[in-house]
Order: C-alpha cells, then sequence, then structure tokens
C-alpha cells in the first residue's frame, strides 16, 4: 500500500489548483477521528490559520497525513501526544536550501510534535525511500512515509526540513511557494 501511494504521487496528474490548506488539514483530522486515532492516543492538536497554496488537493492530504501520522506512531509513550501546526510567510532568504529562489515568498508549514524525536544527524536520512531509525519490531511502517512527504513537497516546487531533540520531539518545516 505505501509503494502504491509513493508510486501515486510521482505519477499523478501534476494539476495545480487553489488550495485551502485547512479544508485539507480539517479533513485528514476527521478522518483520524472516524478512524479514532486521535481519540485512542488523546492526541490534542493545535493550529493556526493555514494559507492558501497552488496544489494537488491529494498529495497535500498525503503530506499532512503521514506527517501527523508520523507524530503519532512516534509519540512518547509517557505522555499525551501534542502536535502544533503553525504557518508564517518568510522570503527565500529564510529558507534552509541552497536551491530556494531569494526573490520569492514562500510559505513556512511547521508541524512540531512533543514525541520521542530524533538526532540530529539522520535529518536528511529520514527523507529517503526504505530508510527507518527504528527497528520493524519496535515501531510499524515500511519507511515510505517521510519520502512521500519529500516527494509531495518537491512535487510542489518547495522544500522540507526536519529538526529533532531525543526525547523532546520533532519539527517538519514545509516552504512552498506563494502565488499571488
Amino acid at each position: 500500500d505505501d509503494l502504491l501511494a509513493y508510486s501515486r504521487v510521482n505519477g499523478t496528474d501534476k494539476i495545480f489548483e487553489r488550495v485551502d490548506m485547512n479544508d485539507i488539514l480539517e479533513t485528514v483530522l476527521y478522518e483520524m477521528i472516524q478512524a479514532q486515532i486521535i481519540d485512542e492516543k488523546k492526541v490534542k492538536i493545535k493550529y493556526a490559520k493555514l494559507p492558501d497554496v497552488q496544489g494537488i488537493p491529494f498529495q497535500l492530504k498525503q503530506l499532512f497525513t503521514n506527517l501527523i501520522g508520523n507524530s503519532l506512531k512516534y509519540s512518547d509513550p509517557s505522555r499525551p501526544p501534542v502536535i502544533d501546526i503553525r504557518s508564517v510567510v518568510v522570503t527565500g532568504t529564510d529558507v534552509p536550501n541552497a536551491r530556494a529562489d531569494i526573490n520569492r515568498k514562500y510559505n513556512k508549514i511547521s508541524v512540531t510534535d512533543n514525541g520521542m524525536g530524533f538526532e540530529q544527524e539522520y535529518a536528511e536520512k529520514i527523507f529517503s525511500l526504505f530508510q527507518r531509525l527504528h527497528d520493524k519490531l519496535t515501531f510499524s511502517g515500511t519507511g515510505i512515509g517521510l519520502a512521500i512527504c519529500k516527494k509531495v513537497v518537491e512535487n510542489h516546487h518547495g522544500f522540507i526540513t526536519a529538526k529533532g531533540v531525543p526525547g523532546k520531539g520533532a519539527t517538519f518545516e514545509i516552504y512552498l511557494p506563494v502565488y499571488i
């Protein structure tokens, strides 16, 4: 299923339209509530108003589904999960990627959790296909979810970064171009 999802990100028509990221997030949260994932873990999800972007709704839904799912999967069992989703507009000079257009503005969407976190040395590795930081017995999964996130963001001419602190949590920052 995960390989199929990854191939759909590569193979879907890249027809861009105006997408309200609030609608996408609400759809993802609704589906997780219906699946009893949110109640089961007693998750607290906080979010501020998100921007409209030019994008592919199906892919942007995959992005949020995988990022929130990752936060839940790697939550710290000793405390209830808290996920905070925020957005701000930044200039290209604020994007931590040499390929960013310094003359462009980007929507920076941050997804922060209070989960297990990770060593910063693995911040790039976690976006590679089939790469995992934990063995399959400890955590289920295929190592495809974050690779899907990276591919979705790249398909939208953006960038994604990860910051982790073991025992404290992780932050994923997505930079998507602002279109007027």
